[in-house]
């Protein structure tokens, strides 16, 4: 069957990638979270998530969470100006909260296994677009067993946690 003439063009990568690059000032930042719910303290960058869709309006914080970080979030962190990406780490203390900046990779990005800095190698080569400020926010985490419950250390980081996160947006509102 042929098109019809009135039928609306896809837009190409490039006019997306124009479009994410002529976001409006004071556009949401985006929060990635990224976790499984079903093994204890892996949930937590879920749990701070939530928390944080809670507490602060859509129009200031736009949330994806998954189970794991996905080249289909490269699209999402071209058209923002602010990342956060949130996860848990089997490598600090439990509770432990660490907030740090993150840049693109200057590897090739294996699309089998993303952590941030690969996330936004991939933004840039697919999108030509990276936010202006990314963040990764980590929650040191121990237990990893099936169950749905998180432990006390990281329950009680959360509200740190999701302060953070508001402080974080707040300040770069104001100056954008």
């Amino acid at each position: 069957m042929a098109a019809h003439a009135s039928s609306p063009a896809l837009p190409s990568r490039r006019a997306k990638a124009a479009k994410a690059r002529t976001l409006p000032a004071g556009g949401p930042a985006l929060l990635l979270a990224c976790g499984n719910s079903l093994r204890q303290d892996d949930a937590i960058g879920l749990r701070i998530a939530e928390a944080a869709e809670h507490l602060m309006p859509a129009g200031q914080l736009r949330i994806v969470s998954a189970q794991q970080f996905t080249p289909e979030m490269a699209a999402d962190l071209a058209a923002t100006e602010l990342a956060i990406f949130v996860d848990a780490s089997a490598t600090d203390e439990p509770g432990a909260i660490r907030f740090e900046p993150v840049e693109a990779s200057a590897e090739a990005p294996d699309s089998h296994r993303l952590d941030p800095p690969a996330l936004l190698a991939l933004a840039q080569r697919l999108c030509g677009h990276v936010p202006a400020q990314s963040f990764a926010l980590t929650v040191g985490a121990s237990h990893f067993d099936y169950g749905e419950e998180i432990s006390g250390p990281l329950r009680q980081s959360i509200p740190c946690a999701v302060r953070l996160v508001k402080n974080l947006v707040s300040a770069f509102r104001k100056r954008a």
